[in-house]
């Protein structure tokens, strides 16, 4: 997560980059979401909940991607001014990580909201990954 947090910055800053370093803050973010799904324990699974995270995500990332405004100077480099929305995703991502690690570690009820943490993780990589996709489709030419 530490790793997703470093490569995001600049984008927050609203710093020009090249276009496939969009897409590396995703991946990392669900690779962590990825990992986070093997702290549920079987009886605490909730599959519905996961999914239904991973869709909205999904849909409010294209959406957000879509209205997103990019700029691509003459060297092929990309600056996101209005992307602000990735911070704080990027920032309840890890949040909800911690949470999945210490909520165990407490007591045995508060184990019950490792899936809501997960699925949470699992919303905001979705995010991140729509968001990334169509941007990145958006500034091919």
């Amino acid at each position: 997560m530490a790793a997703c947090l470093y490569v995001s910055v600049p984008e927050w800053q609203e710093r020009p980059r090249s276009r496939g370093l969009l897409l590396v803050p995703p991946v990392l973010a669900f690779i962590c979401a990825y990992v986070m799904m093997g702290f549920v324990t079987p009886e605490n699974r909730e599959p519905w909940l996961l999914r239904s995270a991973l869709a909205a995500g999904l849909a409010l990332g294209l959406v957000r991607g879509f209205f997103l405004k990019a700029d691509v100077d003459n060297y092929g480099l990309t600056r996101l001014p209005g992307a602000r929305d990735g911070m704080p995703v990027t920032l309840l991502i890890a949040a909800a990580l911690a949470v999945a690690i210490v909520a165990p570690l407490l007591t045995a009820p508060a184990s019950a909201w490792v899936p809501y943490a997960t699925s949470l993780a699992g919303l905001g990589a979705t995010y991140l990954s729509g968001r990334a996709v169509v941007v990145y489709l958006r500034t091919r030419s």
